[in-house]
């Protein structure tokens, strides 16, 4: 689950609604310079079921005692996350190993940012390396991965999975100065696509339904609608989180990226 507060609330996203979001974002993003390759359907199933592992854990959302707050992706014991992230790499690979490869990577690049150490981990990165290995072996017969194509899909996948992030975890129209400290100096990896020119793209809300970027990274201006719940502090005192949770109505928050303006 993705959360942040809002007067007296939980806004809650779910991570499979979050991939969703990251598979369109991908889906419109420009398309300059691409490494050669032809796997461009299975990347954009792979960017909108990343967190698919997921689905079935964000149906019954747990309450951090520590925290006083719902547990998120960010505080989830690691030990039943790594369950759960292998359970959702075995399902993508059933339908795209390629995807899986991608997504494999993206889980290992988490962790090494978290700085999370266990035994339980220890065994999953083994694991991984090993299933990674398998797939490229496969691949090699049939289809080789070509020259900067992993590379470039894995930054792919870094910048929709971030910018979904982005909408669930601000406040649509709050100032740049509120924005979640992530993303303050742009995000991280963009800087590497060529038409960056070198630059890291930035966010900033133009209004509450509006978030501009620069340098653009689409071929048009992208409309999506983030589907969350606002699960009411009082309600979750009086009933539990999984009954308030429940309970809570979805909403739509329809947001509109496009570009920011040129200065005069």
């Amino acid at each position: 689950m993705i959360c942040r507060e809002q007067d007296g609330a939980f806004v809650m996203v779910k991570q499979h609604e979050h991939g969703r979001l990251a598979g369109e974002f991908a889906q419109w993003f420009k398309e300059e310079h691409v490494p050669e390759g032809n796997r461009r359907a299975e990347v954009l199933r792979a960017v909108s079921n990343h967190d698919r592992g997921w689905i079935d854990l964000d149906e019954t959302p747990f309450w951090n005692d520590a925290a006083g707050a719902p547990y998120s992706f960010i505080d989830f014991p690691v030990v039943p996350k790594l369950t759960f992230y292998k359970r959702g790499l075995n399902e993508i690979e059933a339908d795209t190993p390629y995807g899986a490869l991608l997504c494999s990577l993206h889980f290992e690049r988490l962790i090494e940012v978290s700085g999370e150490d266990c035994p339980e981990l220890t065994a999953y990165l083994k694991d991984e390396e090993e299933r990674r290995a398998r797939i490229h072996r496969d691949l090699e017969k049939n289809q080789p991965i070509g020259e900067g194509e992993l590379y470039y899909d894995a930054r792919l996948l870094q910048f929709s999975d971030d910018l979904s992030l982005y909408l669930a975890l601000n406040e649509p129209g709050s100032p740049k100065s509120e924005e979640h400290p992530w993303w303050k100096d742009g995000f991280s990896g963009s800087e590497d696509f060529s038409f960056t020119s070198g630059r890291l793209i930035s966010a900033e809300w133009q209004d509450a339904s509006t978030l501009m970027l620069d340098p653009f990274p689409f071929t048009r201006d992208v409309e999506v609608a983030m589907v969350l719940r606002k699960v009411r502090k009082k309600e979750i005192a009086s009933k539990g989180i999984a009954s308030a949770y429940s309970s809570a109505p979805e909403e739509e928050c329809k947001i509109t990226v496009t570009s920011r303006p040129k200065a005069d």
